[in-house]
């Protein structure tokens, strides 16, 4: 729980919270987004340090800062500041419908066996024998993918269009409105398919 409420500290509330902090002390737009992008990549560092690994997510947050830091050093353009994770995210949804075609696994499972490496076997042999279980994960990427590409095209759209001091505040909204509503479909899914369901009770 306390790592939990942490890591929501460093990479919603700070960077949120530094922006307008920032810009109440007159910091230029440009520079509050790129200071303000930094206490998710210092976590990330952190966890590095002390792990002596990074993770895929941790490389993507410290793709975006270090994008970040270039657009700000070459452009001074605040409202690129502003899409640099919408268009990281693009990419990312294009690869998750990309891997139904020409991955062995969709993304959303391949995701799943490494947060339950404990369960690999388990999930490796009902994603083997069950037709339902492997049709739940192909859907399941596509909700995640659409939803993704959806989210990037509407945070490019609001940061091209409202003023820029008022998007930092709902981007953040629309992202955790946005995880929230997939996290709730991907668990229906699962629900309703039950394989998943059935693996927890006989634990």
């Amino acid at each position: 729980m306390g790592k939990s409420l942490l890591a929501l500290l460093c990479d919603i509330a700070a960077p949120v919270g530094g922006y307008y902090l920032l810009r109440a002390f007159d910091v230029a737009p440009i520079w509050a987004l790129t200071l303000s992008g930094l206490p998710p990549a210092l976590r990330v560092l952190y966890l590095a340090v002390r792990h002596r690994r990074v993770d895929g997510m941790g490389v993507f947050v410290l793709l975006i800062v270090a994008l970040g830091l270039v657009t700000s050093l070459l452009t001074g353009d605040a409202r690129l500041q502003l899409v640099r994770g919408a268009w990281f995210s693009v990419l990312i949804g294009v690869w998750m419908l990309a891997s139904l075609r020409i991955g062995r696994r969709p993304t959303t499972y391949q995701a799943t066996l490494a947060l339950l490496p404990g369960r690999t076997d388990e999930l490796e042999a009902r994603w083997a024998d069950t037709p339902s279980f492997r049709r739940v994960w192909q859907v399941l990427t596509v909700v995640w993918g659409v939803g993704g590409l959806v989210h990037s095209g509407l945070s490019i759209v609001m940061a091209y269009t409202f003023p820029v001091d008022v998007v930092p505040g709902l981007d953040t909204v629309l992202s955790i409105a946005s995880f929230v509503v997939l996290q709730v479909v991907t668990q229906v899914l699962l629900a309703r398919e039950g394989t998943m369901n059935r693996m927890w009770a006989r634990r």
